[in-house]
Formats: C-alpha cells, structure tokens, sequence
C-alpha cells in the first residue's frame, strides 16, 4: 500500500489548486504500482473543510481509509516532542506527525506534496509529485 498524504488530496480534489495535475498525476502512477490507502486522520483533516460528508466520501471511495493504530500514534507523539523547529520556521501540527508515523511503523510509502519536516523521518520511504521542473 501507498499511504497518501492530506496534501496531496488536497490539491487532487482543488482543480485551481496550483499542484493540482501534478498531484493528479502522481496519484495515477501510484494507483497502477499499488493500493492507494488515506489515514484516518486525513479524513478528520477534510471534515474541517467546506466539504460535505457525503462529498469526501464520494471521492474517496477508491482509497483504503487506515485507523491509526496505537504504534503510529505513539511514534508520532515521540517524534513531535523531539522535534525542534528552527528559527522562524511554523510550528508543527500533529496531524502531519500521525500520518507520517503510519507509513512509517508499517513501511509503507508516503506519496506527499509537504516537503516540511522531512529528516526526522528517517527510513521514511517518500514519494514526491512532479511540482518541481
């Protein structure tokens, strides 16, 4: 399985959204090497959206929708707190943390469009949309 970042759904389901046909894309060739899966916490993630229940369902019916387990919501609470942020940089959110922590403790790749944050993950087998010439 390839676990999908909310980034990534973000601009796949915004056809203005400026990494729109690049995340289209990646999604594609994702889908014909393996099954795409969505964390449950990207789900709560669109529910704070303009987005109705039935509308994130809809379109997400061709995903896997993954419950966080108790290893990944433990790995990723370690990682928060470990984490520093450097001078002037936002501060994290957790929900990144669980997501990531997810393809992590299963080994699963991480098809995201959030390059933040990235080398605290070490062993994290990334995949990035082509939004870079």
């Amino acid at each position: 399985m390839i676990l999908v970042d909310t980034s990534v759904i973000v601009a796949w389901l915004d056809r203005a959204h400026a990494h729109h046909k690049a995340c289209t894309d990646a999604l594609d060739r994702a889908s014909q090497a393996d099954e795409l899966g969505i964390s449950t916490v990207t789900y709560a993630e669109l529910a704070s959206g303009a987005r109705t229940r039935e509308y994130v369902d809809e379109q997400l019916s061709v995903f896997r929708r993954v419950p966080l387990d108790a290893d990944s919501a433990w790995r990723a609470g370690v990682v928060f707190r470990q984490y520093r942020p450097a001078r002037g940089e936002q501060e994290p959110v957790l929900p990144d943390f669980f997501i990531r922590a997810q393809a992590l403790v299963h080994s699963w790749p991480h098809l995201t469009n959030d390059r933040r944050r990235t080398k605290v993950w070490a062993g994290l087998d990334w995949i990035w949309p082509k939004t870079r010439p």
